[in-house]
């Protein structure tokens, strides 16, 4: 029996499964997420994608609404981590190109925590006021976490180009206070446990170095400016370099005369 011969015509028989590899949709969607930028945007969605998921299938838990929360509330602050490794990442690897992603998981940030807000205003209190400010009295751990929202609501305002020119100068201070934001969602999140509360120190952890780091490149900045900035000068400062000036001259000879080509001594 000619194996090879069996072989080949069964290879024939066989017919390649088209999975739309070559459909315009998915080379078009291929060279999408090619872009770096674009990868990590569609990275960004995963999160919520596998939460609406979730709550179609009736997944999220005997506790949904508290699963809700969490959720949202862990990848917000997850995202907020990433946007302050930036800076960082920027110093230590000179890559110019990984500053617009600080944007990108800013607003990704800003998008899981208005999801956590919805989920407390509808959920929880479908939309009555009066409950709402009742609970903000009584609960004193929704304090630290609207003062994040808040912040991250101005800064995601404040993102775009048209919001940096209308701020000028100002608009690097304002974006400073997502520091203030990722402090208080993480003393949020310690305050509304009331067990283990190793998730949150985690995090906690991980700001703080972000800190240190930051901190250690403002100290570098600065020592780089000061050797950059010339001393001012001073009476009397023209004295002394024609005086120095002098005093070179005469060691190299220059303020000896010369003499004539006849003489001989």
């Amino acid at each position: 029996v000619d194996f090879q011969l069996v072989l080949r015509k069964k290879k024939n028989q066989i017919k390649p499964l088209d999975f739309g590899i070559s459909s315009p949709i998915f080379a078009s969607a291929v060279i999408w997420l090619s872009d770096l930028w674009n990868f990590c945007l569609f990275l960004s969605l995963l999160p919520g994608i596998y939460l609406w998921f979730l709550i179609q299938f009736e997944a999220l838990g005997p506790n949904p609404v508290e699963a809700f929360h969490l959720f949202t509330g862990i990848w917000a602050l997850r995202f907020l981590c990433l946007t302050l490794v930036i800076t960082p990442l920027q110093v230590v690897t000179a890559w110019r190109g990984v500053a617009p992603f600080r944007q990108l998981f800013g607003l990704t940030s800003f998008f899981y925590a208005a999801l956590h807000v919805y989920g407390y205003l509808s959920i929880d209190h479908a939309l009555i006021w009066s409950t709402i400010g009742q609970d903000l009295v009584e609960t004193p751990y929704l304090w630290p976490g609207l003062l994040a929202i808040f912040i991250l609501l101005l800064l995601a305002l404040s993102s775009p180009k048209q919001g940096k020119k209308l701020l000028g100068k100002k608009w690097k201070k304002l974006h400073r206070w997502i520091y203030v934001a990722a402090v208080a969602s993480v003393l949020h999140y310690i305050m509304q446990l009331k067990g283990n509360l190793a998730d949150p120190l985690f995090y906690g952890l991980i700001l703080g170095l972000l800190f240190a780091s930051r901190i250690i490149i403002w100290i570098r900045n600065r020592q780089v400016s000061r050797l950059m900035i010339p001393r001012p000068r001073r009476l009397g400062d023209d004295e002394e370099e024609s005086k120095n000036l002098g005093l070179q001259k005469s060691r190299h000879g220059q303020d000896t005369p010369a003499k004539p080509s006849g003489m001989v001594n």
